[in-house]
């Protein structure tokens, strides 16, 4: 009834009032957490479930290997911004700190000694990026997140490290990272090496949480002309204290890609290519491993627009083992002056969504495959209308209807359990039968300058298919309003309110894993001092949410606020 009662409501809030609200993020990669255009389940910083409705398919957008994607972090077989080492752009000092509400510092002048709820973390952040002095130019940066982690940190996790594991407190949270380094900067190149040290949590396949130690990690950047290249060397320390296991892995990894310059870009064939690359050499119990240490990814991307309004794009990228393609056809229809009608399709076929990730995963004493035979296809049509109303309201719709056949899966062959977590082994396996789903979405925009933006959207989506296969069975519904107001260009407040039907989890426990639908509220207040060069926020995230745990495994989501200070040269 509750759930139905909800579904009524926000279809008439709908009626009555950029989804992606300019709510500040906690960290930079966990933008995800105040998504609201489909199912984004979070089970920490490091590992979280992030699907748009209408993307096609039953994978996680960060499951799916990309070139926009070369710079991302590979975190087991996932691809992450988080924890990021891209170097802020402008000269500028900043430092971010934060808690979960309900922190022991203000429970001691709150409530009795009986009284008080368990601990609550913070996160913290600083860092500084000197003005241009020749070109040349130093940064360096401390960051750690402490939410996520509370649950498991005392009950599990602290018995697999040898003390502590994190550059300052006793939370265990599933990341710390700090480096410093140099750059150079003027107009023909951009280049700057970082080096530093990591604490990470990895989520595998089996629902393990593995400590990782980056013990260094040195990252070298350079863009120049129309290259971009990325080489990385990490020298990654595991370990599983109860156990008495440790283990090394000696990594290499990295890029180089030739893009299209701005000749280019206005010709009507524009053409790009690239290669990614991974070297490594494992000693000791490193829990995965690489198919002959070594992957080498060279890839082709080509765009090809006849007219103005049509455009045809692929991605295809090959090797020894795998390959991959990804394209699409779209074309803008001529219509009334102001109506914007896009029709489109897409497909992604291959042997494998992330061919650069690991290909085994050991288990006690079992053998995990991470790749399955055969190959994966998904089709996707697409149709998406906009119109402006007048000169400060409009509104647009988008259908889209898709099918997959092999996708991605996983074959549990048993549940193992320890503590408060379940494990599975098992293979990664496909689902060789088609999949099908058909989605719709309406939204409805308000603005007036640069003064206030509004933005109201509803969506929902229906899929067919051996769902009983499936990872994550993903929202059905959802709707979201989001606003930001900018006021005499010094002071902006932004929001976004959404509600998300049910979703479930399928095969990393022995009976489904349903996290409820709930409405969630994130808020930012910043100052601007343009005079100074200073900023000054304050955010506050999952306000109406409960608190609830959205993976297995996972960690708890809780209300909590973070502060940022920020001053620019």
């Amino acid at each position: 009834m509750n759930s139905f009662l909800n579904k009524i409501f926000a279809t008439l809030a709908v009626s009555a009032t950029c989804v992606w609200a300019s709510v500040d993020a906690e960290m930079e990669g966990m933008e995800v957490v105040s998504r609201d255009d489909g199912t984004f389940l979070i089970g920490s910083p490091t590992f979280y479930f992030d699907r748009a409705l209408g993307a096609g398919g039953i994978h996680s957008e960060s499951e799916l290997w990309t070139p926009r994607k070369l710079r991302y972090r590979q975190l087991f077989n996932r691809l992450s911004v988080l924890p990021s080492w891209n170097p802020i752009e402008t000269p500028s000092v900043w430092m971010k700190t934060g808690n979960e509400v309900g922190d022991l510092i203000y429970q001691d002048f709150l409530t009795d000694v009986e009284d008080r709820p368990i601990n609550r973390t913070p996160i913290l952040e600083v860092g500084a990026r000197t003005p241009l002095f020749h070109g040349f130019w130093a940064t360096f940066r401390l960051f750690q997140d402490d939410h996520y982690c509370f649950r498991s940190a005392y009950a599990y996790r602290q018995y697999q490290t040898d003390g502590q594991f994190s550059f300052f407190g006793e939370n265990w949270p599933m990341f710390s990272s700090a480096y410093g380094g140099l750059g150079y900067t003027n107009d023909f190149i951009n280049a700057s090496v970082l080096a530093g040290m990591e604490y990470m949590w990895i989520f595998t396949e089996s629902s393990r949480w593995i400590p990782v130690l980056y013990k260094p990690r040195i990252e070298a950047r350079a863009d120049f002309g129309n290259f971009s290249t990325t080489l990385v060397y990490e020298n990654a320390e595991y370990q599983n204290h109860s156990k008495k296991e440790n283990g090394e892995r000696k990594e290499v990894n990295g890029s180089v890609i030739y893009s299209c310059g701005e000749n280019c870009k206005r010709s009507m064939l524009q053409l790009s290519a690239g290669l990614a690359f991974r070297f490594v050499n494992d000693d000791g119990v490193v829990y995965t491993a690489l198919e002959n240490d070594r992957v080498l990814w060279p890839f082709l991307e080509m765009r090809v627009r006849p007219m103005d309004k049509l455009k045809f794009d692929v991605m295809f990228g090959v090797n020894d083992r795998d390959w991959l393609v990804q394209d699409s056809v779209e074309y803008q229809v001529p219509a009334f002056d102001k109506m914007n009608i896009t029709v489109g399709a897409k497909n992604i076929s291959g042997t494998r969504l992330n061919p650069i990730a690991d290909t085994h995963e050991f288990f006690d004493g079992d053998t995990i495959s991470l790749t399955a035979s055969g190959r994966m296809n998904l089709l996707q049509g697409y149709v998406r209308f906009e119109d402006s109303l007048t000169t400060f309201l409009g509104f647009g719709l988008r259908g889209s209807f898709w099918a997959e056949h092999g996708a991605e899966t996983f074959k549990t062959e048993k549940f193992v359990e320890d503590k408060i977590y379940t494990f599975r082994h098992g293979d990664v396996d496909r689902i060789n039968s088609w999949i099908k789903g058909v989605t719709g979405e309406f939204w409805l925009k308000l603005w007036y300058e640069d003064m206030f933006n509004f933005t109201a959207l509803t969506g929902f989506e229906r899929i067919d298919g051996d769902e009983k296969r499936f990872e994550v069975n993903p929202a059905e519904f959802f709707v979201a309003f989001s606003a930001d107001w900018l006021i005499k260009k010094m002071f902006r407040i932004s929001h976004s309110l959404r509600y998300r039907s049910d979703a479930e989890w399928n095969l990393r426990s022995k009976d489904p894993f349903i996290v409820k639908g709930d409405w969630f509220w994130d808020a930012t207040f910043e100052q601007r001092f343009p005079k100074y060069g200073i900023t000054l926020a304050g955010s506050i995230i999952q306000a109406l949410g409960k608190e609830v745990i959205e993976t297995p495994n996972g960690e708890y989501s809780r209300i909590r606020f973070f502060c940022t200070a920020k001053k620019a040269f």
